[in-house]
């Protein structure tokens, strides 16, 4: 059978064979080696060409209408913008522009070599070398912009910087797309070409922004040292060029440490570009500087500079001194006034305790800055430095919200926290053990009392009990930023250890006088630019709540204890710096290590106000306390401000209760309680329990003994005394009346003592600021002491109309007492008129 022919596409056509060259039958690798490459170099060339294709694209894509070169240094008009008081028309301060004598342009020649290295180092160490962009940097920030998901990284060169701030126009250098940085690159290469390194630098250093008004190296010479650039020291000159970056976080004024972080990067790169050696760059670092204050014509000039700062964070340099603002302030000038008089006559006083300084804060209830004093003399070699922004130790001052933050986690005003010898271990193995302000211990006592006494031991304990992280968090709520050194975090910061600035502490007292709602200081009312278009207008809003669900119950309980003055009276007595007559004021003192700060912040319904002293390089007054310093500036203040205002009391929130609770142990009082005492609780957690019950003892006598059957019943009875729970019967032993131990004697050797002092102290040495005098009085008794062993005058301590038996007679208060020896006498007329009196010499020592 014949088969069918296959398809035609399937029929095999014969192969042809090409002839191989005698070379690639000899050589077959290097061959196709050079085969290979002649392959890549026709691909590198089709690459290079699109390259080059698509730059010149681009190239004149985005820079066929960018400006002449040429314009570069053409004059830039500008708008003088005004910071005014709150009633719109007292001009504080008028931010004058570069062409109003705040820009001098100088010759290229004139300015210091380290001053144009340092700009280089710091800003753009190709410069010498590169077309006016660095591709590498460009490729960086490219990379780091892809990664992040939107443009967080220019590469800005010294001369694309330029450009951009010369021939940009406003509105496309504020944009921070690609095309813009395109444009900036090809108008930055277009400028290398036509001007020298040293003309673009030149014109760069006349131009850039330093801060303090300041526009170029001349004006910032002047602003920051008083002198022309040509005269800056190498210190002078680092420091001056590293400002441009962030002119209002470097201000030297506000932030010297920051400015000398500043001028130490700027020295290290300086020695990486080998301008310098490490020793040289560690030279300079340690030069000291002197900084002169801007001469200016300014009322309220550290709020002003405040609120400058403000303005530049918010709308940048340009915008600010050149579109005309009109900025109205919250500052209140009849207070700035008064607060600036009583301030600098105050420290008038303080100086013979060497103390040379004093910062206001006055807030209204919405938080509006009413006055602002950042020194007492502007004028002085550094009171240019507004210590209201300055770092400081707190000392007691922050205690207030280390309760509040107890009592957001279930304490109570009742709670009681004893004040005993304590000791903690830091994780590095050093023993952390806080004394109290008066060297002494005073066992078992209240929230209330510990806190209105400002006792140093229970506040560490409240702080261990809210834990470290968890109050810092809260103080990050209430707007303080200084708590941002790890390594220093610790127990300690219940006493104060870590700085605080005066504005912010002010702050979070104004949170508490609002419920526990965040209220952060607010120096600007109102912006409007040359137009009268209203940029910006603040209207108050109540914050949010800062101690959790029941803040404002919370901050009122702390607002109880703060006011409280009889709680007060048992460390600080009657009538203390913090005691306004009529007026109803929730307040506290601070005093750091050594006497170095001085602190008083406090509030009324109307008014908050905070008042540090000290002095601005950190040296120690002389005894200068919270309370004879800055509490001095607040209660003149505070009492001014309520003049002709009736009193207030703080309005109490729905959801407080009041409950009776035993002083002693914090419990539900019952009536063998011996101290009663009414407290405020949050709705819902007074205790219930009764904690102290009577025991009934048969005494006989005089109720120094216990009776016995021989006892003549004529003299028996029966006494009740308290039972305090476990742990408060050693301390209630040493300080409460106790039942009798021993029996009454037979009838024929009872003694006939009336008069009896027990020991006074440890080994009849006293120390800290009040002595507990206990012994037996058998009738009326009076207790006094005098100087020396033998005294020549007695001073009463306290008399009583009943017989004690073993109890406490009076409390010895030592304050102002010089040490020496001195004796206690204790005078009783018995029932049946037998006189006698004992006698206990203790020495006065002072505290370790």
């Amino acid at each position: 059978m014949n088969q069918r022919p296959p398809p035609p596409h399937f029929i095999r056509r014969p192969r042809i064979r090409r002839k191989i060259s005698p070379f690639r039958r000899r050589f077959p690798l290097l061959a196709f080696i050079l085969r290979l490459a002649l392959a890549l170099i026709k691909l590198s060339l089709l690459v290079g060409l699109s390259a080059v294709a698509g730059g010149m694209w681009l190239y004149y894509r985005y820079g066929s209408d960018l400006p002449d070169p040429q314009r570069i240094s053409e004059y830039r008009s500008f708008e003088t913008t005004r910071i005014y008081a709150r009633d719109g028309a007292t001009l504080l301060y008028e931010l004058v522009g570069p062409d109003a004598g705040r820009r001098t342009p100088v010759p290229f020649e004139r300015i210091p070599l380290a001053l144009k290295q340092a700009t280089v180092a710091v800003e753009d160490a190709g410069f010498y070398e590169n077309p006016g962009v660095d591709l590498r940097g460009i490729i960086r920030a490219a990379l780091q912009n892809y990664q992040s998901g939107e443009i967080v990284s220019g590469a800005s060169t010294i001369t694309q910087q330029l450009v951009r701030n010369i021939l940009l126009t406003p509105e496309e250098r504020g944009d921070r797309s690609y095309e813009r940085k395109l444009r900036e690159a090809i108008l930055a290469y277009r400028v290398s070409r036509e001007y020298s390194k040293d003309q673009i630098l030149g014109i760069y250093l006349n131009e850039v922004y330093y801060g303090a008004q300041a526009y170029g190296v001349e004006a910032a010479a002047q602003a920051y040292f008083s002198k022309h650039v040509w005269e800056l020291s190498p210190a002078e000159a680092t420091l001056i060029a590293g400002l441009p970056q962030s002119p209002s976080s470097y201000n030297p004024f506000e932030n010297l440490p920051a400015a000398k972080a500043r001028q130490r990067v700027t020295l290290d790169l300086m020695a990486k570009s080998g301008y310098l050696t490490s020793a040289q760059a560690d030279q300079i670092s340690r030069t000291p500087l002197a900084l002169a204050p801007p001469q200016a014509d300014l009322v309220a000039p550290h709020f002003a500079f405040y609120v400058r700062d403000l303005l530049e964070r918010r709308y940048g340099p340009d915008l600010l001194y050149r579109a005309g603002l009109r900025v109205v302030t919250s500052i209140d000038m009849s207070w700035q006034s008064e607060a600036q008089r009583v301030a600098q006559e105050k420290v008038a006083e303080l100086r013979a305790k060497n103390a040379s300084n004093a910062g206001v804060v006055m807030l209204a209830p919405d938080g509006q800055i009413l006055a602002m004093v950042g020194s007492v003399d502007y004028g002085a070699p550094d009171g240019q430095v507004n210590v209201t922004m300055a770092a400081r130790q707190p000392g007691s001052a922050l205690k207030p919200f280390v309760y509040a933050g107890a009592l957001q986690r279930g304490w109570t005003p009742a709670t009681v926290i004893w004040d005993t010898p304590s000791e903690w271990r830091t994780p590095d193995g050093v023993v952390y053990t806080p004394l109290n302000y008066d060297n002494a211990f005073h066992g078992p006592l209240s929230l209330r009392m510990t806190l209105a006494n400002s006792l140093n031991i229970p506040a560490v304990k409240a702080l261990e009990y809210v834990g470290v992280p968890a109050f810092i968090e809260e103080m990050s709520r209430l707007g303080v930023t200084t708590f941002d050194d790890p390594s220093r975090y610790g127990l300690a910061m219940a006493l104060g250890s870590n700085e605080v600035r005066l504005l912010e502490l002010a702050g979070a007292y104004s949170a508490l006088r609002n419920g526990g709602h965040a209220t952060p200081p607010v120096a600007i009312l109102k912006v409007t630019n040359s137009r009268g278009e209203v940029l910006e207008r603040w209207s108050p809003e109540r914050g949010r709540p800062i101690f959790g669900p029941q803040s404002e119950q919370i901050a009122y309980l702390i607002t109880s204890i703060l006011s409280d003055n009889q709680a007060r009276w048992f460390m600080f007595g009657r009538n203390n710096v913090l005691e306004l007559p009529d007026i109803i004021a929730a307040a506290k003192t601070g005093t750091s290590n050594d006497w170095r700060d001085s602190w008083a912040l406090g509030y009324t319904q109307d008014v908050t106000i905070g008042v540090w002293v000290g002095n601005n390089d950190g040296a120690p007054m002389e005894e200068v306390a919270g309370s004879n310093g800055a509490g001095l500036i607040w209660r003149e203040l505070m009492i001014a401000y309520n003049q002709g205002r009736p009193p207030q009391p703080f309005a109490r929130p729905a959801g407080i209760e009041e409950a009776p609770v035993c002083a002693d142990t914090g419990g539900r009082a019952g009536e063998a309680c011996p101290r009663p005492t009414t407290e405020l609780f949050v709705a819902g957690t007074a205790p219930t329990d009764v904690d102290v019950v009577y025991q009934k003892v048969r005494v006989g006598g005089d109720g120094g003994c216990l009776a016995q059957p021989y006892t003549p019943a004529g003299e028996v009875r029966e006494v009740s005394y308290p039972v305090y729970p476990p742990e408060f019967r050693a301390w209630a032993a040493r300080n409460v009346p106790q039942p009798p131990t021993e029996p009454c004697p037979p009838p024929q050797q009872l003694a006939q003592a009336v008069a009896i002092l027990n020991p006074l102290g440890s080994a009849d040495v006293v120390v800290g600021a009040q002595v507990f005098v206990s012994g037996t009085a058998r009738g009326p008794f009076t207790l006094e002491y005098g100087a020396g062993a033998d005294p020549q005058e007695w001073r009463p301590i306290g008399q009583g109309s009943v017989a004690v038996e073993n109890g406490l007679l009076g409390v010895w208060m030592l304050g102002g007492l010089p040490p020496g020896q001195y004796t206690v006498r204790l005078r009783v007329v018995s029932a049946d008129g037998i006189s006698a009196d004992a006698r206990r010499t203790a020495r006065v020592a002072t505290g370790p």
